[in-house]
């Protein structure tokens, strides 16, 4: 696994009344731009394209302050070949700070180095050669699923993970992530328990075909004994540049078609999803498990627990994930029932979360002080913490609910 070698907080003290000082002051989000690079013209094209996109974050690179300290007009252009996932660093500024009175500037380069491709470029000469020798077209895999999409094709492959040309392409690939998921790392690839699926996008211009790779998703197969194994969803990402396009709906739904599908496959987990995944992951699985009830006829409140566990067991969802989803999905029905059941619903949600809450405090650290003595929490400081949890959790429930009606709302019957 990848080490964090970003510098550590210690920009010097800058007083932002000292207009000169503070003009040396960066913040990276703003100063870094990714590229996609098909042909030469990616270079004199504005950065305001498509095929361009900021970073979210930039802690690991840069410290907490996400700040780049000692330079005048900075600008960091990270060039990716669309294919193969070669990279060209360029640096640009007009002026920075030299040993100023103690002051001195950031090593932007060193900073940088860990977490680009090994083989990055410094030099545009360089990378232009690259270009000359890149294969448009060239897709690792075994391709498992194909879909159209906004007038493109869409291929989803399994790759093999003992194929040196393809680590090699992976390990070039995998250094957008650091910019984009929080605490993200480096997986080892001589572990022959990872699984890693791309998604590719394919299209022609003026009959030359290309292939880019725009998504990619890591799972990890743990041991279950005594002869399972429990899939675990690790990284998922979906270029920037391509969101919003249902790519990542498909993504997820294809991979967990292929892991439901594996003989020796218990329930499927996801480590540490976040808001934006954690939301694709609801509305796929309550529609999955939507489409059984309704097949089966079986109301979603029922309480055969029998039929239930039966269910849960058919479509591999863990135990955490199976509440969310019959929350959605009990959502759903409360909006379709009217206003007074959508209320109970909500109050059954705040009464669940309250005897959560309890019995967490009476067996929490968090109750105790240092020396371990009880610490009386307020009524009120307790009703806050509840409205808290409460409206986090329904907020959580409303976006796969409302897109799941939506999507049943365009759905033939």
């Amino acid at each position: 696994m990848a080490k964090n070698s970003s510098n550590e907080d210690n920009d010097p003290v800058v007083n932002s009344e000292d207009d000169e000082m503070v003009q040396y002051r960066k913040s990276s989000l703003n100063v870094v731009t990714f590229r996609t690079v098909y042909g030469q013209k990616d270079f004199e094209t504005p950065h305001k394209e498509s095929n361009s996109f900021k970073p979210d974050m930039a802690h690991q690179i840069f410290g907490k302050s996400e700040m780049i300290f000692g330079y005048k007009q900075l600008t960091i252009s990270l060039y990716y070949l669309h294919n193969s996932a070669k990279c060209f660093a360029d640096v640009q500024f007009s002026d920075k700070i030299v040993d100023s009175e103690g002051f001195e500037a950031d090593d932007v380069m060193t900073a940088l180095n860990p977490w680009l491709p090994t083989d990055f470029r410094a030099k545009k000469e360089q990378f232009l050669g690259d270009l000359q020798d890149e294969n448009h077209s060239e897709m690792f895999g075994e391709v498992i699923d194909t879909f159209e999409n906004q007038g493109r094709t869409y291929k989803i492959t399994i790759c093999d993970t003992s194929s040196e040309s393809f680590k090699e392409f992976h390990q070039r690939f995998e250094t957008y992530i650091v910019w984009f998921i929080d605490g993200a790392n480096f997986i080892d690839l001589e572990d022959t328990r990872w699984a890693i699926f791309y998604v590719y996008e394919e299209f022609e211009v003026e009959g030359k075909q290309y292939r880019s790779p725009v998504g990619f998703c890591t799972v990890y197969k743990f041991y279950l004994y005594p002869d399972l194994i429990r899939p675990r969803i690790s990284q998922f990402f979906i270029l920037p540049s391509h969101q919003r396009r249902g790519l990542g709906t498909k993504l997820y739904c294809t991979i967990y078609n292929y892991l439901l599908e594996l003989p020796d496959s218990a329930d499927i987990t996801v480590e540490e999803p976040t808001e934006i995944f954690q939301r694709i992951r609801d509305f796929c699985d309550s529609l999955r498990v939507y489409k059984d009830l309704e097949e089966n006829k079986i109301s979603i409140s029922t309480q055969n627990q029998k039929q239930i566990n039966e269910l849960l067991k058919r479509h591999k969802i863990c135990k955490r994930q199976a509440q969310r989803v019959f929350d959605v999905l009990e959502c759903l029905m409360a909006h379709k029932s009217g206003y007074h059941e959508y209320v109970k619903f909500t109050e059954s949600i705040k009464t669940r979360i309250s005897g959560e809450m309890q019995k967490e405090m009476r067996g929490s650290k968090r109750v105790c002080n240092k020396d371990r003595a009880p610490v009386v929490v307020e009524p009120l400081d307790k009703k806050f913490a509840l409205e808290q949890e409460y409206n986090r959790y329904i907020g959580s429930l409303e976006w796969p609910t409302n897109r799941l009606r939506h999507h049943l709302s365009k759905t033939p019957k």
